[in-house]
């Protein structure tokens, strides 16, 4: 998602994570068919940007997917939120299509609304490093992706970095703090589908950021520069109205923080609080959407209202 929804990252390629792709593709990682010349070589270490050298001649019809770096931590799940380092080129013509390395922004995707190869990295390690080609039936199809400036017949290589991963239900760990909000104030009630927030009738709203903690996290202190991953719910004041919300969409998002990824007042607001964490923000407009609102359903100058759990943060390597 964009700043101009509410918040999400930029992210490397629009058109390549979007994950509207064509035929699943059946089984585990093939680790078999992982070694031999018709296979591109990958330079440099995990974590640094990977030097791919694409080999002459065909690339075959069959997904690889090779572990080339085995990492030590969790095991990523077939529906978990996934952050990554990937760089990505069409194997004719050794052409680049995406690179998160160059400007040091991993990228957050659900793994359910991946394209039908990305979705093997379920199975792989965090930590590890792994290499991919891609053939069109496992990638975009024979419609190719033009957004993206890739054909119906392109093959694809990817290397991928996983840095982090959370379930796609994963919520706020910390310790519920007491919170009794005054006849002005939201209220906040939790339920299966993520917390509901409720605006008082007739309130006029703080003038300037409010931040609550709901539940204390014991993790360490988010800082910037930092992939911060999220689930929230943001109403709008005026109205009471959900206008966005992770939960409703069935997984977590992602940004990079202190890097303007997203509204002001979340910056202010989550800075320094603890991974497990749940806040109650309150966002004046100055720190919001302002005086361009964000149609639909915010209008200028429109107060915001966000509960938000920090389930994550990741640092990436530099």
């Amino acid at each position: 998602m964009a700043q101009a929804r509410t918040t999400m990252f930029a992210v490397a390629s629009a058109a390549l994570l979007a994950g509207a792709v064509l035929t699943g593709c059946g089984g585990s990682p093939a680790q078999a068919g992982c070694s031999g010349s018709d296979l591109p070589t990958v330079a440099g270490a995990p974590g640094t940007d990977p030097v791919i050298s694409v080999p002459n001649g065909s690339p075959g019809g069959a997904l690889r997917v090779c572990t080339l770096a085995a990492g030590a931590g969790p095991v990523v799940g077939h529906n978990d939120f996934v952050v990554f380092h990937v760089e990505g080129k069409v194997w004719a013509g050794d052409r680049e299509v995406v690179d998160s390395y160059t400007n040091q922004q991993p990228q957050g995707l659900a793994l359910s609304t991946a394209m039908p190869a990305w979705r093997q990295l379920a199975g792989q390690r965090i930590g590890s490093r792994v290499l991919m080609v891609v053939p069109p039936k496992d990638g975009f199809g024979t419609q190719g992706d033009p957004q993206a400036n890739i054909m119906g017949s392109d093959t694809l290589v990817f290397v991928f970095d996983l840095l982090g991963t959370v379930g796609d239900r994963t919520t706020a760990s910390g310790t519920t703090q007491p919170y009794h909000p005054t006849a002005g104030q939201p209220t906040v009630r939790d339920g299966s589908a993520g917390p509901t927030i409720t605006v008082p009738g007739k309130a006029t709203p703080p003038a300037a950021l409010t931040t609550t903690v709901l539940r204390r996290g014991n993790g360490r202190p988010i800082t910037n520069g930092q992939t911060v991953i999220v689930q929230y719910t943001g109403v709008v004041w005026r109205t009471g109205k959900v206008f966005d919300s992770s939960w409703a969409r069935g997984f977590p998002e992602a940004f990079q923080l202190g890097a303007g990824q997203v509204l002001a007042g979340w910056e202010q607001g989550l800075g320094g609080r603890t991974v497990g964490s749940r806040l109650l923000l309150t966002v004046p407009p100055a720190l919001g959407y302002g005086t361009q609102g964000d149609a639909p359903d915010v209008q200028a100058d429109d107060t915001l209202v966000f509960v938000i759990d920090i389930v994550d943060a990741v640092t990436a390597p530099r």
